[in-house]
Formats: C-alpha cells, structure tokens, sequence
C-alpha cells in the first residue's frame, strides 16, 4: 500500500476519534476553524514522519522528524479542549499552564528549533548529526531561555507582572468608587484615590509621583473593568512573538547562504522554508495585535480571523510536504536524492512542479536558462 493511503487512512480515522470525542465528553467552547487548524496539524505530522522514514538521504531524516515534533503538538491541543473538564477540572490555572507552556512555549520552542535546524544543516553540511542538534539546542535553548524564564521560574507570572497588579489596585478603587456614586470615576479622580508603585522589573522599588501616577492611570484605564485578560496574556505573546522573530532570523540566515554559496538542496526543502516565512511572520503579526489590542472581546475576534490566514499558509504547507513525500518515494525522487548525497555537485538542480507553474505562468521557457530552471531528464 502507497505511504499516502496509509496517511489517508490513519488521518481521517483520528480525525473522526477527535470529533467523537467532542460529541461525547464535555469540554470547553471551541470552534470549526480551531479544530481544522488541528487536524492539519495532525495531517503534517504524519506526512512529515513518513517523509522522514522514507527519506533517501539519510541527514534529511532529521529535518523532517524535527517537523514532525512541531506538528505532533496537535495531540495536546486537542486534549485542551478538556482541560478544566475532563482533566485537571479542580486546578483553577489548569488551561493557563496548558497555554504557556504547551502552546505558547513547547510549540514555539519545537518549530524554532526545526527552522533553526534546517539552517544549520545547510551552514554545517559536514558536521556529524549529533554535533548540529547539540549547537541547534544551544542557540535555541538559549533564546527561548532568556524569552520564556519567568514563566519558568513563576507559574503564575503571567498574573504577578506590574500591569496586572496595578490593574487589580486600580480596579478595587474603580469598583467602590461606582458603587457609592453611581458612575464610573474619571482617570483623576481614580488617580488621587490611588497610590501605585514605581517598579523596577518586577520589583516594587518606590510611589509614583502624581504626574507619573496620572499617566500610569491613563494608560491602564482602557482595561478596566473586564479587559484584564489582555494584560494576563501580554506577556505570553511578547515571548511568542520573540521566538517567531528567531524563526524569521533563521529562515533569513538559510536563504542568505543558499542565495550566496547554492548549496544542494532537496525538492522542496527551500519552498518549505518560504512557507514557513510567511507562517512565522503571520504569527508576529498576530502576536503583535493580540498586545496591542485594548478590549478582550476585540482580541478574541481578531485571534479567530488571524486563525483563517494561518491555516491557508498551513494547507499550502501541506501541499508541499506532500509533494516532497510523493517525489522521494519515486524512482526518479529516490535517485536524484540519492546522487544529490553522494554526488551533489554532479547533479543540476530539480525542477520540481511549483517551478513548472511558475515558468509556465510568468517567464517564456525558451528566454530562461541556468541551472534553478534546468529540466530533468524526464522533462526534456
């Protein structure tokens, strides 16, 4: 049976075990396009795991497990959606540590790693396996690291940084002051009932003078009362944001060396990096407005459409690892990436399917010569 039935197969079985599972247990609000976004997940991790095994070229194995890992967090996202449920139902924080540490770090921490991998496989071609995981896991760990401490060394960080507490003094003030008036208090008047701290860090180090507590007020009124969830996820998404600014940093680094030295390279190993550009860059972005917006209802909107833009970038992902599965389990695939291992510099570079639309659509075959557009065998 061809590795792509099998996938088929395997796929649409777990598919409809996570969708029974919906049905019969209860857990909490999810939506359509989180669960499509999941199910591609699962999708890419067993495409890519059948890349792995099927690879000809016994280096690009570990490319592709190390993508395999990163999608593989499909599992425990599904399984969120039983946290506080089904699992963990006494542990009031149960769905924020699934979030830091699962979504928010785990996940970024695998998919910087698989980028910055790649990287260094194409910077370091002859350095033995274990010495590039040893320097990938160095670079990486130390990034997510200094990003992702305080979340190591606090599990409740995310409610202890100085927004959220001046928030919480604040909002006491708020709240008697509308219950003995009547109307909500003016960002002055809540500033002359208020002492806040000046911090230093995350340490109190002083008071504020009333000019400074002033603009502190001001800048933290928007929140009150009900928005506080936005400064309780802020600095979650600054972390993200940080590690998806590495993943660019190593997507950048890969097409500098490729564009200077032309390594050889795998059909579809560089197409693979560019979709991940896009993902990775789509993901700043969506960190960036989740920071910057005041309301958690608008943030919450915007998070759901941001969802829709990502999985295109997740289906034409798919697409490509697809494609590389079905080229490397060819016999043309096998023995061009057999003979790109041994014999790199003897073998023109494949021109695979997405370069054929690109030349058909938008140059004239007769007018581009160079070894990016030299044709296979077979196509000539």
């Amino acid at each position: 049976m061809r590795p792509k039935n099998i996938i088929l197969k395997v796929w649409l079985v777990a598919v409809g075990v996570s969708a029974l599972s919906l049905m019969l247990w209860p857990h909490m609000e999810t939506t359509v396009g989180n669960f499509f976004v999941y199910a591609l997940q699962l999708l890419l991790m067993l495409i890519s795991a059948a890349i792995a095994w099927n690879e000809p070229n016994r280096k690009n194995k570990y490319i592709f497990w190390n993508f395999a890992a990163f999608f593989a967090i499909a599992i425990p996202a599904h399984l969120y959606n039983f946290v506080g449920t089904v699992f963990f139902a006494d542990e009031k924080f149960a769905r924020l540590y699934a979030l830091q540490y699962v979504f928010f770090g785990l996940s970024y921490f695998l998919l910087c790693f698989a980028l910055a991998y790649l990287a260094i496989d194409v910077l370091f071609r002859d350095f033995r396996t274990y010495q590039k995981y040893i320097i990938v896991l160095a670079i990486v760990g130390g990034f997510f690291g200094y990003y992702h401490h305080n979340f190591l060394a606090d599990a409740r960080y995310a409610y202890d940084t100085p927004d959220v507490k001046d928030w919480k003094t604040l909002n006491a003030e708020y709240e008697s002051f509308q219950n003995e008036h009547g109307i909500p208090p003016t960002p002055e008047e809540l500033a002359s009932l208020t002492n806040l701290p000046s911090w230093g860090g995350n340490r109190e180090i002083g008071i504020l003078f009333p000019a400074e507590r002033l603009a502190r007020v001001e800048a933290l009124y928007p929140y009150l009362p009900e928005n506080y969830l936005v400064l309780v996820y802020k600095p979650i998404f600054q972390s993200c944001m940080s590690m998806c600014v590495v993943c660019i940093g190593f997507v950048l680094l890969f097409f500098g060396y490729t564009y200077m030295k032309d390594p050889p390279q795998g059909a579809y190993i560089e197409k693979i990096m560019f979709l991940f550009l896009l993902f990775s860059t789509l993901e700043v972005l969506h960190a960036w407005t989740q920071i910057k917006t005041i309301e958690w209802s608008a943030a919450d909107s915007i998070w759901s459409i941001g969802q829709y833009v990502s999985t295109a970038i997740l289906v034409l992902i798919t697409a490509a690892f697809a494609l590389r599965l079905r080229f490397i389990t060819s016999v043309k695939g096998e023995f061009y990436e057999q003979e790109l291992a041994f014999s790199p510099r003897a073998v023109t570079r494949w021109r695979d399917a997405i370069d054929n639309i690109v030349i058909e659509k938008f140059f004239n075959r007769k007018l581009v010569l160079g070894r990016l557009f030299a044709a296979s065998p077979t196509q000539k």
